[in-house]
């Protein structure tokens, strides 16, 4: 009788003296709703608590006369919900992910626990022999029929034994293989059933505008539709001082110092303050649609292509964010034609230039609160020009102030014209989107006018981008009184709006104290 055949009989006979068994344990988030569980025999979708199971499941491997020697935890995963997989052609595939699994899949297949995810019960080793797999029946197993399929590979190719509590599961023989491949696609079914009725769920509760569950969005209260008064306060700060030309990480260090934390009781992150800043709750509008759009773009509308409101008061009005989201998530930012260097240390970092090579130069610091614009050879340059940086800061102020006064710089920007054109060019392509689900066959005439729309619709959002950038810049009726209160990004931002470089020419000799006649300004024109 071969080995395989003696597994078989054993394990058939209940006779499971000598096998030393590892169990699974999946904790799911996908327990189904209207699961009956007024039957006599526990299953996967009756118990979803992790002790429970690996009690059930040692008791019924004791009593067959086996070892139980540990348990494999998948907390909270899916046997059903796949993702997307990029290869490396670019391409992408649909799987299931189960890592732990997986990992006792190859315990199996050598024989003992190697692959970090076995947890061994009091008295047996982590690296303990293990012979067979118990769990408390197929679902908890898997849902999956490619995942299935890698089982059953294990328990032919190495005479591994998989067993359930309901004693249905049997993977070492063609009967028990198909009945198990039966029951997998019945179960796949029955999650891609619950998954469509929960989409649509939450589909209809979104269109009403009803809140998402989960924690409370910073701003919000807990019953998720009032505002706590001084979570929008912050948060008003915030666009403001952001549209003034201070940087996000400025603002987030302020927070963290001063106690101010997310409503987790986390410190702030940048992406953590982006993704707030940038929601469209932040106007009103219903947060919804996948995971992997741009945060500001998924927001729900309706047939005309209107935002559909959710039940929750706004913070920001829709100028104010569409310019915030410009500034930290535009596809073409900063738009205006200058960008201000990474790092930001002085007044006119990136804006000044040697005069005899023309490279940009950067301020750097000389101790007791003096610092010089200088051109360096380290950074590509000549190392001819230089000179002080307080002094050059004075000259220019003094010019740009002149410069604003001259403009009478307004206060309020005008909205951008084109937010009715772009509204369109959306219901448009939303229509032929509708019209190509209807009838597929309309593909080869309908994608060509997608794709036209779709350019057209990029080129807006570019324009809009470019718009708000430049009219979101700092101004001020008095910039004068209001210069000295600015910090550096803000005049840095101020300068870069109004001059296209400032030429620094190299010192004559002899001389130690600057002459204005070395920087010639390039103002911007219109």
């Amino acid at each position: 009788m071969s080995a395989q055949q003696n597994v078989i009989e054993k394990i058939q006979r209940g006779d499971w003296t000598g096998f030393k068994f590892a169990g699974l344990v999946r904790l799911s988030f996908e327990l189904l709703s209207d699961a009956d569980y007024s039957g006599p025999i526990l299953t996967g979708n009756d118990i979803n608590n992790r002790a429970e199971q690996e009690r059930l499941i040692r008791e019924r491997v004791e009593a067959r006369g086996g070892t139980y020697v540990g348990t494999y935890d998948e907390p909270d995963t899916s046997a059903w919900k796949k993702r997307r997989i990029k290869q490396p052609d670019g391409t992408y595939k649909r799987r299931v992910i189960r890592p732990v699994l997986y990992g006792a899949l190859k315990d199996l297949k050598t024989g003992y626990a190697v692959s970090g995810h076995f947890n061994p019960v009091e008295g047996v080793s982590k690296s303990s022999d293990v012979d067979g797999l118990i769990v408390l029946d197929l679902d908890r197993l898997t849902r999956d029929p490619r995942t299935l399929e890698d089982i059953i590979e294990v328990a032919d190719d190495y005479s591994r034994p998989f067993v359930d509590l309901t004693g249905t599961l049997d993977l070492l023989t063609e009967n028990g293989q198909d009945n198990a491949r039966m029951l997998t696609t019945m179960a796949g079914k029955q999650s891609s059933a619950t998954a469509r009725r929960v989409k649509t769920s939450h589909l209809s509760r979104a269109m009403r505008g009803i809140p998402v569950g989960g924690n409370r969005a910073f701003g919000w209260a807990e019953d998720k539709r009032t505002l706590v008064y001084r979570e929008a306060i912050q948060i008003r700060a915030a666009a403001r001082l952001l549209l003034a030309g201070v940087k996000a990480s400025r603002i987030i260090d302020k927070w963290n110092k001063s106690g101010r934390l997310t409503t987790k009781g986390n410190k702030w992150r940048r992406r953590t303050f982006v993704l707030m800043m940038t929601s469209p709750r932040m106007v009103g509008y219903r947060v919804y649609g996948p995971k992997d759009q741009p945060h500001h773009t998924r927001y729900l509308v309706d047939e005309k292509g209107n935002p559909i409101m959710g039940q929750y008061d706004p913070i920001l009005d829709e100028h104010t964010w569409h310019s915030v989201v410009a500034l930290l998530a535009g596809p073409d930012r900063p738009g205006s034609g200058y960008e201000p260097p990474a790092k930001v240390g002085y007044m006119l970092s990136g804006i000044i230039r040697c005069g005899s090579c023309g490279i940009k130069i950067y301020g750097n610091h000389k101790g007791a609160g003096k610092f010089d614009y200088a051109c360096k050879v380290n950074d590509g340059g000549c190392g001819k020009a230089c000179g002080a940086g307080l002094a050059i800061d004075s000259i220019i102020t003094n010019l740009v102030l002149a410069r604003l006064e001259e403009q009478n710089v307004k206060v309020e920007a005008q909205p951008w014209d084109k937010e009715v054109e772009l509204a369109e060019l959306n219901q448009e392509k939303k229509t032929l989107l509708a019209q190509y689900n209807d009838n597929s066959d309309m593909g080869p005439y309908i994608f060509p006018k997608i794709r036209k729309a779709e350019a057209a619709i990029a080129a807006l959002v570019k324009e809009r981008t470019a718009y708000l950038r430049r009219n979101s810049a700092p101004k001020a009726a008095n910039m004068a009184s209001a210069w000295p209160t600015l910090v550096v990004e803000q005049k840095n931002q101020i300068c870069g709006e109004l001059i296209e470089a400032v030429i620094l020419q190299p010192a004559t000799k002899g001389s130690n104290r600057f002459n204005p006649a070395r920087l010639q300004v390039v103002w911007r024109q219109g």
